[in-house]
């Protein structure tokens, strides 16, 4: 799988009683989407994933299905976490788990929900974010899952707003910038 972001934490997180593909997430976060990357102008790739972590503010959901995703959804509001991690070994289709969190986001937007999704088979590359690729990542490896990030929106949103007073999306290209954080926004404030 490729991965999109890179983390770096002192402390280790992963335990060898945890699930293959949590341990898996749990290193992405630690080895790449923590570690200022000169790509970002020496930001981190996701700067807010340590601190989630640190202060036990993720869950995971692994290999529950679609099913299982939907159930996330709906109890997301009855728990404190700032993300609930979904994924699966189980690769649905990637237009139909595209399509299924597109309808989420829009028609949950003012209950505060947001999907994020991430597919092996639309890598970051070809959505024009080479630069959040973790290429140490052997594509050999046995593990193939997708993912999906349960957040509120507004959550996401304020992150946004404050990661574009650093200059972070400066990096990205203009289309995706927009189509990622603008359109996220639109959405929030019912404009969407």
């Amino acid at each position: 799988m490729v991965r999109l972001f890179q983390l770096h934490r002192s402390e280790p997180l992963i335990s060898n009683t945890m699930h293959p593909v949590e341990a898996d997430i749990r290193e992405w976060s630690q080895n790449f989407l923590e570690v200022p990357s000169e790509a970002l102008g020496g930001l981190a790739p996701c700067p807010y994933a340590r601190t989630a972590f640190l202060n036990d503010k993720v869950k995971f959901s692994i290999n529950t299905g679609v099913g299982g995703l939907s159930l996330e959804v709906s109890a997301f509001k009855n728990h404190d976490y700032d993300i609930v991690i979904w994924a699966d070994e189980t690769l649905p289709e990637v237009g139909y788990l595209d399509g299924f969190c597109d309808a989420i986001n829009r028609t949950m937007a003012a209950s505060d929900m947001h999907l994020m999704m991430f597919h092996p088979d639309y890598p970051a590359d070809e959505a024009g974010l080479d630069f959040l690729v973790d290429h140490s990542v052997s594509e050999d490896s046995d593990l193939t899952y997708c993912m999906v990030f349960v957040q509120n929106l507004s959550k996401v949103d304020d992150a946004s707003v404050c990661l574009e007073k650093t200059g972070y999306y400066s990096y990205f290209p203009e289309d995706v910038h927009n189509e990622l954080v603008l359109e996220r926004r639109k959405l929030r404030y019912g404009n969407g």
